[in-house]
C-alpha cells in the first residue's frame, strides 16, 4: 500500500491524475482510505531527523512527509453511475420558482465547485482532491464534457497553454457571470476568461470485470496514470502467517495433507492462473474475497466450513458470471473429469435420475451443505 500511495503522490507531483484499475477485492477502496488518511495526517518521512532537547525519553523523531500538493487539502468523494451526468459533475441548470415565475438556477457540480473553491479568496484550502469511485459505471466522456480538457494540467492556470473555462450556459454582464450556486450554499461569480486552477487532483477507481460498465474513452484514459491493482497472494500469506515457499511445493504426493488456509491460498492461485489464461488477467479474483477466512475461527473445521460458504456465496457466482456461455471451460476449471474422488467430489456432471442421460453440465450443489470430509477432499484436490 505504501508504495502505491507514493506512486499516486508522484503522479500528482508530475501533474497527472491517477486511475486505480483492477478486479474487485484487490484493495482499491482500502488504498483510497489510506490515501485519505495520508492527506489528513501526513506520515513520518523516511528522511531527516528532528531533535527535541526537552524530550528526555524520545529526543529524536522523524519530520512529517512532505506532500507534493499544497496543504491544507479539501477532499471530495463522488461515485459515477448510469444516471450521473454533466450537470452533477460540472454545471447544472436547476429550476427555481420565484414570484415572477420559474427561472433556471446555475448549480456547480463537483469538478467546477473544486475550481470555485480554490478561486475563493476566503477559502481555507490550497488544493482539492476528488476521489471518483467506479469511474466506468457512468458515461465518463459525457460527464466530463468539454472539461475533459482540464484534466490536462497544461491547460490550467500556470500551465503551458492556460485556457479560459468554457461555460456558455451562463449569462455574463459587465464581464461577470450570473450567480453560481455551490454545493455548500455559497454564491459566487466568475469573470470572463476565468482559468481553471492548477491544484485540483483526481484519483479514480475502475472495475476491470464489470461488463455492465461503459468502456472508458481513450481520450479520457490517456489523461490518467494507470496503477494496476492485482490479486496479491502475499497479502494473504502475511495475514494468515503462512510461509509461501513450502505451500508452493505441494504436489500429487502430499495434496491430501493440505491445511485449510494453505488450501485457500493455493485455490486462489490456481483459479487465477486458469482465468488469466482463458479470459485475461483483468478477470482474476481478488485476494480480498478470502481475507476474512480463519480470523475468528476456533478450529480447522470452522475454517473449512468458511471456505465452503465463501465458495457458494462469493467465488462460484463470480466464476459462473465469468464463464457464462462456456460450460466446458468451467467443467475443466473444476477438474470434474480428472478427480480421483469419484462420488466424494463436490462437483459432478448432471445426469437423469435413472442414469440414462449424462449431460456436459454441472450438477447444482451447495458445497457448504456437504459432509466435512467431502469439503476437505474436494477443495484440496481442486487447489493442488
Amino acid at each position: 500500500m505504501t508504495d502505491k500511495i507514493s506512486n499516486i503522490l508522484s503522479s500528482w507531483e508530475k501533474g497527472r491524475n491517477v486511475l486505480l484499475y483492477g478486479p474487485p477485492a484487490t484493495g482499491k477502496t482500502r488504498l483510497i482510505s489510506e490515501l485519505f488518511k495520508t492527506l489528513e495526517i501526513p506520515p513520518e518521512s523516511g528522511e531527516g531527523i528532528i531533535l527535541d532537547p526537552d524530550d528526555a525519553v524520545s529526543p529524536f523523531s522523524r519530520p512529517e512527509q512532505n506532500l507534493p500538493i499544497p496543504q491544507p487539502t479539501k477532499v471530495v468523494w463522488t461515485t459515477f453511475h448510469q444516471s450521473y451526468g454533466y450537470e452533477d459533475f460540472v454545471l447544472g441548470l436547476r429550476p427555481e420558482i420565484t414570484e415572477s415565475g420559474t427561472k433556471l438556477k446555475p448549480m456547480a457540480g463537483v469538478f467546477l465547485d473544486a475550481a470555485l473553491e480554490l478561486s475563493d479568496t476566503e477559502s481555507n484550502y490550497n488544493s482539492v482532491v476528488i476521489f471518483i469511485d467506479e469511474i466506468n459505471r457512468g458515461n465518463a466522456a459525457r460527464i466530463f464534457g468539454e472539461f475533459m480538457t482540464f484534466l490536462d494540467f497544461d491547460y490550467r492556470e500556470e500551465g503551458r497553454v492556460p485556457l479560459p473555462v468554457p461555460l456558455k450556459q451562463l449569462k455574463y454582464i459587465n464581464g461577470q457571470s450570473e450567480k453560481i450556486y455551490r454545493a455548500e450554499g455559497q454564491e459566487t461569480q466568475i469573470p470572463i476568461g476565468f482559468k481553471f486552477p492548477k491544484h485540483i487532483y483526481i484519483v479514480a477507481t475502475m472495475n476491470s470485470v464489470d461488463r455492465a460498465a461503459v468502456p472508458i474513452d481513450s481520450a479520457l484514459a490517456r489523461r490518467f496514470d494507470r496503477i494496476e491493482m492485482r490479486p496479491n497472494l502475499s497479502v494473504l500469506a502475511k495475514l494468515w502467517e503462512l510461509e509461501e515457499i513450502p505451500i508452493s511445493t505441494t504436489d500429487d504426493a502430499n495434496w491430501e495433507n493440505l491445511k485449510p488456509l494453505e488450501t485457500a491460498y493455493l485455490l486462489l492461485d490456481r483459479l487465477n492462473v486458469s482465468i488469466a489464461a482463458d479470459l485475461g488477467p483483468e478477470f482474476e479474483l481478488g485476494h480480498g474475497l478470502l481475507a476474512h477466512l480463519g480470523i475468528s475461527s476456533s478450529s480447522e473445521n470452522d475454517i473449512w466450513q468458511n471456505i465452503a460458504k465463501t465458495w457458494d456465496e462469493v467465488i462460484y457466482p463470480q466464476l459462473e458470471d465469468r464463464y457464462s456461455g462456456r460450460p466446458e471451460q468451467l467443467i475443466e476449471l473444476l477438474q470434474v473429469d480428472s478427480n480421483p474422488l469419484n462420488d466424494n467430489y463436490a462437483w459432478t456432471l448432471r445426469s437423469a435420475l435413472n442414469g440414462s442421460i449424462t449431460a456436459r453440465a454441472l450438477t447444482p450443489v451447495r458445497v457448504s451443505e456437504l459432509e466435512i470430509e467431502v469439503i476437505k477432499a474436494s477443495f484440496r484436490w481442486l487447489a493442488h
